[in-house]
């Protein structure tokens, strides 16, 4: 039996009450959460050619438009989720949001038409809001601050590497099943089955989450205050590092999305006309994302200590470094079908993106007041989620219409864009 008390899960210390089943449930999610959010956009290529045959020169501007739909409805809800969860606490809003997932999962491949399929993407869009508002505000309400960093550290390895399991072995799925003698049509409906069943299990393990309200939450309006959230939000801003947490979620938000985005959808274009299949390409594109989500856990720990042991904004001017070079680099590729020429870039990318969304939480984490936590990290993912919207419907402009590497490039320059906002402000607290 749990009694509330202050312990410790290895090396970080946890908030009271907080028990090492409630950590172990949290971070089963973490394991998965971000394969969950990318996997249904990373096959989403595959069925625009198998199921509703659209011309691979369209893809760009509908894989954008379906992300960016996304991004307007996670935009529109994602306040009333955090505030839902203030209301009924983590557990239920986190064991709801795993079922519309499984559910999500369950339709998206059936979808016989494109408004079919945007109506769909609603689902998973309603999904992806509410278990992006838990993974975020669970993370702040777990662990003490002292060992915020260790716990983030650990939170991101694991999401790097459910991430490498999900596109490195799960993608894999259509390829798996035609083998086993399903058409191309139902191997994606399979693979899509598959990962609705891995939800379902997630809904499951997350009634081992702590129970009840936030602590913090007593005294908070119970009905949803999107509007009164964004202007506690906004108002903390007058706070210079939590005002360039806001821009810099812009960005990093749009590195975690670029890659399922549109580096999969160059990789099926290119290996299409280099003369293999879909599921081939499909292939080929998992072990990119794995070899980019490998790099990206490996970063975490390291990372995570740092965080604890360094200015934070310091740790988040490295990070922003990094990132603009890593994205440069794969949106100046030449030939992106060699795995040689590839890999490197891949890993700096990786490395740059698991570092930039490391720096920002554990840097809002550190300088919010704990009284508007929710608020200020709703307001931290609007803004994330306006980047996305921004690479969703920019980026497939730019990689139909210009080349597939531009919405990289884009990425990288959003990425230098906070990297000198930061340099800036540092700059400004040392003269003051």
């Amino acid at each position: 039996m749990n009694h509330p008390s202050t312990g410790s899960f290895g090396p970080v210390l946890l908030a009271e009450g907080v028990t090492t089943r409630h950590v172990l449930c949290y971070l089963f999610a973490a394991l998965i959460s971000i394969g969950m959010f990318t996997y249904l956009m990373s096959l989403t290529p595959y069925i625009l050619k198998v199921n509703l045959g659209i011309p691979e020169s369209e893809h760009g501007r509908v894989v954008g438009n379906l992300q960016f739909l996304q991004e307007i409805i996670v935009m529109a809800s994602i306040g009333w989720w955090g505030a839902l969860s203030d209301r009924i606490g983590r557990r239920n809003t986190y064991i709801i949001a795993w079922l519309i997932m499984m559910v999500a999962y369950g339709i998206y491949a059936f979808a016989t038409s494109l408004p079919g399929l945007f109506a769909l993407r609603i689902v998973f869009a309603l999904g992806v809001a509410a278990t992006t508002t838990n993974l975020s505000a669970i993370l702040a309400d777990y662990p003490q601050d002292p060992s915020r960093g260790k716990m983030t550290g650990i939170a991101f390895l694991l999401n790097g590497l459910g991430a490498a399991i999900f596109f490195g072995v799960l993608n894999q799925l259509p390829s798996m099943y035609q083998a086993q003698g399903a058409d191309e049509l139902w191997a994606g409906r399979y693979a899509y089955l598959t990962i609705a069943a891995v939800a379902f299990v997630a809904a499951i393990v997350m009634t081992g989450l702590k129970p009840g309200r936030p602590e913090e939450a007593g005294n908070r309006d119970t009905k949803p205050p999107i509007l009164q959230l964004m202007k506690e939000g906004l108002r903390a801003a007058k706070n210079k590092r939590i005002g360039l947490s806001y821009l810099a979620a812009f960005a990093a938000r749009a590195d975690m999305a670029i890659v399922t985005l549109f580096l999969i959808l160059w990789i099926i274009q290119a290996g299409g006309a280099a003369g293999m299949t879909p599921a081939e390409a499909q292939g080929r594109a998992g072990i990119y994302v794995a070899v980019y989500s490998l790099a990206a856990l490996v970063a975490a720990p390291f990372v995570g200590v740092i965080a604890d042991k360094i200015d934070r904004l310091a740790l988040t001017i490295g990070a922003f470094a990094v990132a603009a070079a890593g994205y440069g680099w794969l949106g100046t590729s030449t030939d992106v079908l060699s795995i040689g020429g590839m890999i490197p870039a891949l890993v700096l990318a990786g490395f740059g993106q698991s570092s930039v969304a490391m720096a920002i939480t554990v840097l809002l984490a550190q300088q919010c007041p704990p009284d508007i936590r929710g608020s200020v990290f709703g307001v931290q993912s609007f803004f994330g989620a306006v980047g996305i919207l921004a690479i969703s419907w920019g980026g497939g402009q730019l990689f139909d219409l210009v080349s597939p590497g531009a919405p990289f490039i884009a990425v990288a320059c959003a990425n230098a864009l906070v990297f000198l906002a930061a340099l800036a402000l540092r700059a400004k607290e040392r003269a003051a």
